[in-house]
């Protein structure tokens, strides 16, 4: 058992480094066990924040490593923390939780210290634990000493010392004190040999690791081993190596750590190894391929004669072949004892692959032993096969321009492994141009056909023939430009030629002639096709018998031009109660002349029957034509909109009551027009309002005009009633009588006048079609006076006032 009372009996030493891998989170924590020193290890920055606000210090995580300690027997725990610089600058903080907590649950600190030793003033900057301590805290800044009293511990307790740096990049080492001990931590059983692999060249070999499980293990339960490419990742369990057994060297030689931890306990014990690398023979290839031949007297068995020389040569290629021994024999374990080796050459006798081993050494004593792969590869079937374009010059000849790559599907059978090379006869350079023109007609090339994946080629040929054969006349209706876009471009179903095509026949349209006679970049959707030329453009039709051009032809696409007419206008206004009144309408050609086109007539949607390029209507309503040239049609829309002479709902008259009499129209809401109006004035002026003010009492007529196609309505008679404010009974023919104005045989004629003076009699009693009062009473006339008058009227209104009698 490790304990730590007097003598130092663990030493942690603890190397903080950039980025590094630390056990800085409470659940990686390094265990704390026997006498194990850490030497090596490397730690910086935090992983979560997992004690801010869990101790009394006032700090939290900045560079920190977790220790887990499980005691094993009670006593003291006591450490000294010594950094590995002297400078105060250099400040080592510790947080200490326990016993017994996890790390989801840690509990306040039960012991920290986080004293700054240049702020403190100290002579040194050492920290920790120790039995001479009384406080349990202390810090932060300059506050304390940097050492806090000793934890009593007892055996099977567990506690975690959280070690933080927040200031400096120092490395420490920690000396336990106290008299508690620790688990021990398991045994290495053996010291672990070193592993040494051959390789032709170079410092990297292949090494199983587990060669050393059991020289380690050494029988040991509960135990875990593990191995590592460093020191730090051997101590914090982490990076471990995971195919032990397939394991590559970076470096040569290499040291491997192991790590043999108690999976009870968690203790761990390392211990290392090296790898070393020596050079021996390699394998360049491990198969070796010949092409089918008919030297056994069958090109097809799959079977043909290896020289091994030179399969060795293939082996080896590019080493030193100097002091190496190389033999081949039929089966591993004969190359393995080095018995029963095969000659020079070799039959095979498994059709196409049947493999043999290669036994190669070294004078350094490096033997391998290799199987190698004898592979025998069909040659590409003899193919020959013809190509037929058509010869569409001004004078036809059959020699015209050939894709050579339209022979490579026929060649190859659709093989992507199979490549094709055209000579011409007697020739051993390639055609290394896609495009050929023909020398004769016919004409026969050498195609030479090879597997790119095997090197095997075999020979075929491709016979050039060009087809004289007039083209046929193949035509297409024209189309239309597109209304609202009219560029000249259209959209062609060239499925609907005149093509006739026999059973054998397929066509195929192209864009340009160069296209069609190599067979290239079809009009992907013939159905759909828009010209490319603005107008005038053309196609180019091919017609294939048989897979072969039978001929090639143009079809011309023609877009006629839309004809050119305003589309939308205003027809004006017709009067519904006026049939006489019409409006003349026309088909709005904007360019050429009205007899370049024909013309139909439609009245929201009816047709008319009407096909002139003017009409005259006296209906409101849409009215439609359909202009066409060349089979383009563009309609033209003409509104032609309805009025109405005006509807009178009530004329509203306020007379009486005012000295200032109005007359306001009120036209129904179901009247059509656009309305001003008149009193007295037929030929106007007419204003825009209805209403009338400042009219004077009598007998008006009003006029009403509508604006847009009914004309002047009027007269309408209207009755103003006034009562004068005096009269002048002198004979000189004016003012000599009194009597209400505006009323007349059919309006207000009986209605009750009664007169009296200023005393309440009644002097007179008149009718307001009579002549007057003419200021007499009984014959006799009355003096100049104010008189009071009371009227009833035909409507029930009463009215009541008073005028003057002037002499």
């Amino acid at each position: 058992m490790g304990h730590f009372s007097g003598a130092v009996a663990l030493v942690l030493f603890l190397l903080f480094a950039p980025f590094a891998r630390a056990q800085n989170d409470c659940t990686d924590a390094i265990v704390v066990c026997g006498n194990t020193g850490f030497q090596g290890l490397t730690v910086s920055g935090i992983g979560n924040q997992e004690i801010d606000f869990l101790n009394t210090c006032g700090s939290q995580e900045n560079n920190s490593i977790w220790l887990k300690l499980p005691v094993a027997t009670t006593g003291t725990l006591a450490f000294t923390l010594t950094p590995g610089t002297m400078d105060l600058e250099e400040d080592f903080d510790f947080f200490i939780f326990g016993p017994n907590v996890t790390c989801d649950d840690l509990g306040m600190a039960i012991r920290c210290s986080t004293t700054n030793p240049l702020m403190a003033g100290q002579f040194d900057n050492l920290t920790g634990m120790n039995s001479a301590e009384t406080d349990t805290s202390e810090g932060p800044g300059e506050l304390g000493n940097s050492f806090v009293q000793a934890l009593d511990v007892v055996a099977g307790e567990t506690y975690f010392i959280v070690v933080d740096r927040p200031i400096g990049n120092a490395n420490f080492s920690i000396q336990w004190d106290g008299s508690a001990t620790f688990e021990m931590q398991p045994n290495i059983a053996a010291p672990p040999n070193n592993l040494q692999t051959c390789v032709p060249s170079g410092n990297t070999g292949v090494f199983n690791l587990n060669e050393n499980f059991n020289v380690i293990v050494g029988g040991q339960p509960n135990v875990h081993l593990t191995y590592h490419t460093n020191a730090n990742d051997a101590i914090t369990g982490s990076n471990q190596i995971f195919a032990p057994t397939i394991f590559n060297n970076t470096n040569n030689p290499q040291t491997i750590y192991a790590r043999l931890t108690n999976t009870t306990s968690g203790c761990f014990s390392l211990t290392d190894f090296t790898l070393t690398v020596t050079n021996g023979a390699a394998l360049s290839a491990d198969s070796f391929s010949l092409c089918d031949d008919a030297a056994d007297g069958d090109g097809t068995n799959a079977q043909t004669v290896f020289d091994l020389d030179v399969v060795t040569q293939t082996l080896l290629s590019g080493q030193n072949t100097a002091g190496l021994n190389v033999a081949y024999f039929g089966s591993a374990l004969a190359a393995q004892s080095n018995t029963g080796a095969l000659g020079t050459t070799f039959y095979n006798t498994i059709p196409n692959q049947q493999d043999i081993y290669v036994r190669i050494s070294n004078t350094t004593g490096c033997v391998l032993v290799e199987p190698v792969h004898l592979r025998v590869w069909p040659r590409p079937a003899v193919v020959h096969t013809t190509l037929a374009h058509c010869d569409t010059g001004l004078v036809p000849d059959g020699l015209t321009q050939f894709d050579l790559s339209q022979a490579i599907g026929a060649l190859t059978g659709g093989n992507s492994n199979l490549e094709v090379a055209f000579f011409e006869a007697g020739s051993t350079t390639p055609i290394t141009a896609s495009l050929y023109d023909n020398l004769s007609n016919p004409q026969t090339l050498q195609a030479r056909i090879r597997n790119s994946a095997t090197g095997c080629q075999s020979w075929g040929s491709v016979t050039l023939v060009g087809n004289i054969v007039p083209p046929p006349t193949i035509s297409i209706a024209p189309e239309c430009d597109v209304l609202g876009v009219e560029n000249g471009l259209a959209t062609f179903d060239l499925t609907t030629t005149n093509i006739v095509l026999t059973a054998t026949q397929s066509v195929a349209f192209y864009a340009t002639e160069q296209d069609a006679l190599l067979a290239q970049n079809p009009i992907g959707n013939p159905s759909m096709h828009q010209n490319i030329v603005p107008y005038n453009d053309v196609v180019y039709v091919r017609i294939d018998d048989s897979g072969q051009c039978a001929s090639i032809s143009t079809l011309a696409l023609k877009v006629n031009r839309l004809p050119d007419v305003e589309r939308l206008a205003s027809g004006g206004y017709v009067c519904n109660d006026n049939p006489d009144l019409t409006v003349t309408l026309d088909a709005g050609i904007l360019s050429g002349t009205p007899s370049d086109y024909t013309y139909r007539w439609f009245r929201n949607g009816q047709d008319l029957g009407q096909t002139s390029y003017t009409i005259t209507v006296n209906q409101a309503g849409d009215y439609t034509v359909e202009v066409t040239r060349l089979g383009c049609t563009v309609t033209r829309t003409v509104t032609v909109l309805e009025s109405a002479p005006a509807y009178i709902e009530s004329v509203i008259i306020d007379d009486l009551d005012t000295d200032y009499p109005m007359v306001t129209v009120n036209i129904s809401t179901v009247s059509l027009g656009d309305y001003v109006f008149a009193l007295d004035t037929p030929q106007g002026p007419f204003q825009s309002s209805p209403v009338f003010a400042n009219v004077d009492p009598g007998i008006h007529d009003l006029y009403i005009k509508d604006l847009l196609a009914c004309g002047v309505l009027g007269p309408i008679q209207v009755n103003v009633l006034g009562v004068p404010h005096y009269f002048t009974p002198n004979g000189d023919g004016f003012n000599d009588t009194w009597n209400i104005k505006g009323v007349d045989g059919n309006h207000y004629s009986k209605t009750i006048i009664r007169i009296f003076d200023r005393n309440g009699k009644l002097i007179k009693h008149i009718s307001p079609l009579s002549a007057g009062w003419d200021g007499n009473y009984q014959g006799q006339p009355l003096p100049a006076d104010d008189y009071w008058y009371i009227m009833e009227l035909e409507d029930a209104r009463t009215a009541k006032g008073h005028f003057s009698l002037k002499r």
